[in-house]
């Protein structure tokens, strides 16, 4: 049902924890089924270079959002808000058509942080 990449991410999730002095957070939460993500960055001349997570969900949610803090480090903040679901689910090596909703949620998070009108930003 799932593959590695998305089974390695979810027995082994990368990144949790929080910033200290975070340059973005962006929050998200799927209201249809209670995943709830955050994602803390540090960025550096628009390249994200340190990222954060904090996850609860389902096997899809938590592995994609920890595949997604590792795949948009050294990543302009323009390359990451371009990253769509379909692209995420290509990278992780394909979803069941039932979970490619829960890429959203992480991705809402990323937009939430990074673009400039929605996300908290912290000294920056």
């Amino acid at each position: 049902m799932y593959s590695p990449i998305v089974k390695e991410h979810f027995l082994h999730p990368r990144n949790v924890g929080d910033l200290d002095h975070p340059d973005r957070i962006g929050e998200a939460k799927n209201e249809t089924d209670g995943d709830w993500v955050r994602l803390s960055f540090r960025i550096h001349n628009n390249i994200i270079e340190d990222v954060r997570i904090r996850v609860m969900g389902c096997v899809a949610a938590i592995a994609l959002t920890s595949f997604l803090s590792e795949y948009v480090k050294g990543k302009t903040i323009d390359q990451a808000l371009a990253i769509t679901k379909e692209e995420l689910a290509q990278q992780v090596g394909g979803l069941p058509p039932q979970k490619l909703h829960c890429s959203m949620t992480c991705l809402d998070a990323l937009h939430t942080a990074l673009n400039p009108t929605k996300g908290e930003t912290h000294g920056k």
